[in-house]
Parts: C-alpha cells; structure tokens; sequence
C-alpha cells in the first residue's frame, strides 16, 4: 500500500503538487523518493553490492605457445602452458571487505535520507509558522486599519489633531510592510522545500499556521544509538580493518598452478627405443609458489592501513562526543522551550487577549488617548509573537533532537 502512496506523491511532484497540499508526512515521502542525494546514494550501495562480485578475483589466465627447436633438432615442436595464479588474499580477506563496503555504502544512504528528513521538517515547519505570522500581522492590519478610519474621522470632525492620523496611517502601512516581507520569506522557503522534493514548482502545505508537535520522550544519549550517521562512523572502522587485512594478506605468497602439452620430438623411448614424432603428446602440471623478497612497500602499506584504521577509530570517538554535546544541548533548548511555552498559555496570552479587549474598549468609550491605545496593542500583539516564536522553537528542538537521535 506504501508503495502505490509514493508513486501517487512521486507523479503529484512531477506535476506541481497542483492537486492538493501537502501534509509534513506527504512531502517526507515525496522527498525520500524523488530527491537526487538519495537516489545517488541508491547507486553507490547498488555499486558496492556489484563489487562483491570481485570478493574471489582470479588473475588473467595465462596461455602461452611455445614453437621450434626448444628440446631438439626438431623445428615443430610445441608446447601449449595454461598457469594461474592464485592471491592469499582472494581467499576471505577481500569478501569480508567488500560486505564491510556495502554495509557502509547503506549506512551512508541511511544518513542522508535522515538529513534529507530533517531539511524537509525544518522547512516545513518554518513555512507553518511564517503562515501563523501572517495571520497574526492579518490582524494587526485589521486592528491598525479600524484605528486609521476612527483616527480619520476624529480630524476631520476636529476632535484630534494630524498627528494621531499619521500615526495611525504610519502603523498601518508599517504592518502592510512587514506583511509584503513575510510573503517574501515565505516564498523562500518554498522554493528551498521545492529543491529538497525536487518539484518543478512550489509546493504547498496543507497547515496554515503553526500547531504543536507532539513529543513524549525524554532524551539521553541512548537516543544516539539509532543515529545513522554515528553507526556509518562505526562502519568505517570496520572498512579500515578489512583493508588492513587485505594489505597484510599480500606479504602470504601467491599460489600458482599450471597444465602443459607438448611434443618431444625424435626423443627415443629408453624402455622400447619407439622414437617420439609429432602425434605424441606429453603432458604435465605445474605447481609453484611466488614469494615476496622485498617487504619493504608492504609493510608500509600495512602501517598506513593501521594508521587509517587509528583515524577511523578517533573519527568515530570525536563524532560520538560531539553528538553528545548537540544532544544535551538540544535536550536543555527543549526544555527551555515548553517551560516558556507553559507560561504563554497559562498566563501571557490570556492577559494578551484582555490587554487587546480592553484597550479597545477603553479607546472608543474615549477613556485612554491613541498612544496609551497603540501601547496596549502593542504589548499584546507582542506577546502573541513572542508565543509563536517559542512554538516555533519548540518544534525545531523536537525536530533537532529526532535528527539526532534517527527518527523519522
């Protein structure tokens, strides 16, 4: 069922996603099935799988002719020689590095469809709560074009002077600003989410503005042990260590064997005195063994594969550390996050409301002037910004700390 999903999401993409919008779940999908970085890192693991292939790679074989005067008189005797040689390496050493390749080459494509994941929800996310701004600086616009219409009336009925009007008119056309910039950055990040799908135009995404995401886990470096990238660090030593005992095969000797068929001719049969002619054959085999008499180049080889074994081995460590430190950095950021987030809803955005009711209230009854007015909304459209910055925070640590920890 998944399948026919993808496929349907695959030809959505092709088109321009002009049937519907897209769910955060829809573009994964569409993302993980039509981006380049994975398709590529398909081929590199269908590439390695291809190499196992050359786990027992035999030499050329080599067939030789010998013709002429090489064991008499004779000028047509031949010798037809088949040998092979056969590497100490092509027996384990090389097989159990190309699976610690393929292995590798999976890890890698794991990795990158983990970040590819993370991209696409940090752009997703992004777009949901530019969408949420708009919509608050929608009603910062309504608030601000019903004060310049009332702020209009009292001057020309001489109630109030010019420079509540243009103050009124400057507000507005301030929010009018701030709206033509928030669809700009919209508009970016819907072209970046459009690269990451690989689509011809710009998506769409179904949420219009920002919802909580639900996170129920506590995080500990536990988490990293799904993370892809850190057991593609770990893999590399694996590699390392193949191809040290690939590089310490080659000091063993190589094996050689070989057949031949020849003619002996006007050679005389000792027992019967028979003389051998052309239609006589005689045939062997050969056996041999070619060893190394410089160790030289070979030890250094071996030397260096350790020395790359020791920096994969360092690589890893240093990686895993550092995952560490982002993981209880993102840990703290999340924290910080829903503890303010806490507070926005049991208190700032309640008291945001009736700062805005009442404010408006108190503005038309004439209680309070145009500037302790502005002041009201100000605070209280302030406030309300401030919670959709902290949603968005807390979303991004969630989304941060599911990257880390491998989870799409």
């Amino acid at each position: 069922m998944r399948k026919y999903i993808l496929l349907l999401f695959g030809f959505c993409s092709l088109t321009g996603f002009s049937q519907s919008k897209l769910s955060v779940e829809q573009a994964i999908d569409v993302a993980l099935q039509n981006n380049i970085g994975i398709k590529s890192a398909a081929y590199e693991v269908e590439s390695q799988k291809q190499l196992k292939k050359t786990s027992f790679d035999l030499p050329k074989t080599n067939v030789s002719l010998l013709h002429g005067q090489y064991n008499s008189y004779a000028k047509n005797d031949n010798n037809f020689t088949i040998t092979q040689s056969i590497p100490f390496a092509a027996f384990g050493s090389q097989g159990a590095l190309n699976r610690s390749l393929i292995a590798s080459s999976e890890l890698k494509k794991a990795s990158t469809e983990n970040e590819l994941v993370y991209q696409v929800k940090q752009v997703f996310y992004q777009i949901a709560f530019l969408q949420g701004r708009n919509t608050l600086l929608l009603q910062q616009d309504s608030l601000y074009e019903g004060f310049l219409r009332s702020a209009t009336l009292r001057y020309k009925t001489g109630e109030t002077n010019l420079l509540e009007q243009a103050t009124a008119e400057t507000q507005r056309n301030e929010v009018k600003n701030q709206l033509r910039q928030n669809q700009s950055t919209i508009t970016v990040f819907r072209t970046q989410l459009k690269t990451l799908l690989n689509s011809e135009t710009l998506p769409e995404i179904s949420e219009n503005t920002l919802r909580e995401l639900e996170f129920i886990e506590t995080p500990d470096t536990t988490a990293l042990a799904a993370n892809p990238s850190l057991a593609f660090m770990r893999q590399q030593i694996e590699v390392a260590k193949s191809e040290k005992k690939v590089e310490a095969a080659k000091f063993a000797p190589d094996f050689l064997i070989g057949y031949f068929n020849q003619t002996l001719i006007d050679v005389p049969n000792t027992e019967t005195g028979a003389i051998a002619t052309s239609k006589d054959r005689f045939t062997g085999i050969q056996v041999g063994v070619s060893i190394p008499l410089w160790f030289v180049p070979h030890q250094g080889r071996v030397k260096a594969a350790e020395f790359n074994r020791q920096a994969a081995q360092s690589n890893y460590q240093y990686y895993q550390t550092t995952l560490h430190g982002q993981l209880q950095q993102a840990a703290q950021q999340y924290a910080k996050s829903k503890s303010s987030l806490e507070y926005y809803r049991s208190s700032a955005l309640p008291n945001a409301e009736l700062i805005l009711k009442q404010s408006q209230i108190a503005f038309r009854g004439g209680e309070i002037g145009y500037a302790e007015y502005l002041l009201g909304v100000r605070n209280a459209i302030s406030i309300k910004e401030g919670y959709l910055q902290t949603l968005s925070d807390y979303n991004q640590s969630i989304i941060y700390i599911e990257f880390l920890s491998g989870t799409k």
